[in-house]
């Protein structure tokens, strides 16, 4: 038979761990945020990452925990380095200071807008909840973009 305090000293601490983890799956959904993309380790990502700013129209920049990924004001900007080039697109690309971007209206999720760079390999996604400076983060993450080797660039709104 187990002796008592050896089981409580086993047991308890293991209790306690699993009421933790119940509460943070509780409120996150069990989501542990956005994952690395294929090329995050990239060397032009950690590039890019060191040219990241630290605000982004008051919101402050956070930690992920996971390569290549950077965030904004608890979430509402999020930018994922490493991403593939993205193909040739009919969605609106907007030129800002010599880097090119596609807007893809309401497909970051529910309520996020997602803004690729166009033509950049690795790429850089960042996804933007409604109602955060998204023309804030996008002149602001051009700079750490512009760092990313191009390899072509938008022609025009319909033949991209």
């Amino acid at each position: 038979m187990v002796n008592r305090s050896v089981r409580n000293r086993v047991l308890l601490p293991c209790a306690a761990t699993l009421a933790v983890l119940g509460a943070y799956m509780a409120v996150t959904g069990g989501e542990s945020g956005p994952e690395a993309a294929p090329h995050a380790r990239d060397a032009a990502c950690r590039a890019a990452a060191g040219k990241l700013p630290d605000k982004i129209a008051g919101l402050e920049r956070g930690h992920s925990g996971t390569a290549g990924v950077t965030v904004w004001g608890d979430g509402k900007i999020v930018a994922r380095c490493g991403i593939p080039m993205p193909p040739k697109t009919p969605d609106p690309c907007a030129t800002v200071n010599g880097v090119d971007w596609v807007w893809h209206y309401r497909q970051g999720g529910d309520d996020h807008d997602l803004l690729v760079t166009y033509g950049r390999s690795p790429g850089l996604e960042v996804t933007v909840q409604r109602g955060a400076p998204s023309d804030a983060a996008l002149v602001e993450l051009t700079k750490a973009a512009s760092v990313l080797p191009k390899h072509r660039k938008c022609l025009d709104s319909q033949g991209n």
